[in-house]
Formats: structure tokens, C-alpha cells, sequence
């Protein structure tokens, strides 16, 4: 079970990455010239788009399991906090280091996701991709 949901999981991001790009290309069409080596070209530019999403959210996904977004989590815990309308929004306030071992925690409990590995070998398909598309704009000019 757990290795067709990997594989689901898979498909779905590469047909997210090949959304995105073709939404670049025909976005790209519309504006410009329709010519092979400018087809190529706005190719290389989808695929690279979609490596730069997929690889950024895959790499804030590391940092965010290793628990680095903390900080910015319980400044919005506390902002929301302190601006609730309820009476007892001062009686049941955790510090910092509450926060953090109650998240860390829930961490623990939940496991790592695979979605950031996905992200990143999809990522890397497609800058492989561009990159492959950009020599062959290359050898058409």
C-alpha cells in the first residue's frame, strides 16, 4: 500500500511539474515569436520554473522538519494570542521551549515525510530537463 501511495504521490508531481511548464510555454507563446528555436527555448524556461518551485519547496521543507521555522510559528501563536478577544487568552500561554518540545513532539508522533525527497528528485528532473533543452536551443542557433 505504502509503495503505490509513493508512486501516486510521484505522478502527482510530475504532472504539477508538467502543468507549470506548459502553462510558462503557452504563456511564453502568446507574447513572443512561434519559431522551433524559440519553442525550444520557452521549453527550457517551463522546465526550469518548475525546478526552481519544486527544489525551493523541497529544500524549505528540510529546513521546516528541522524544526528552524519555529521561531516564526510562535510569533504567530503569540500575536494570535494576545489580539484574541477570549478572557483567558493570558491564563494557558506557553513559553518558547514549551512551544518546541510540544512541536517537536508532534513530530516525532507524525514521522518524516517523503514528500520533500519527491519534491526534489522532481525538481531535479526537470532542471535536467532544462538544461537538456537549453543545449539543444543552443545547437539550433
Amino acid at each position: 500500500m505504502k509503495r503505490k501511495k509513493n508512486w501516486l504521490s510521484y505522478l502527482i508531481a510530475i504532472a504539477l511539474a508538467l502543468v507549470s511548464a506548459l502553462l510558462c510555454v503557452l504563456l511564453e507563446l502568446e507574447a513572443g515569436e512561434s519559431s522551433p528555436a524559440m519553442l525550444v527555448q520557452y521549453i527550457s524556461n517551463g522546465f526550469f520554473l518548475s525546478a526552481v518551485l519544486f527544489l525551493g519547496c523541497g529544500i524549505l521543507t528540510f529546513i521546516a522538519e528541522a524544526g528552524n521555522f519555529y521561531g516564526l510559528q510562535y510569533l504567530g501563536y503569540t500575536l494570535v494570542r494576545v489580539f484574541s478577544p477570549r478572557k483567558e487568552r493570558f491564563d494557558d500561554r506557553k513559553d518558547y521551549f514549551t512551544y518546541c518540545t510540544e512541536k517537536q513532539a508532534k513530530q516525532t508522533e507524525k514521522g518524516k515525510s517523503s514528500a520533500k525527497w519527491i519534491m526534489l528528485f522532481v525538481g531535479l528532473g526537470c532542471l535536467a530537463l532544462s538544461a537538456t533543452f537549453a543545449f539543444v536551443f543552443y545547437q539550433l542557433t
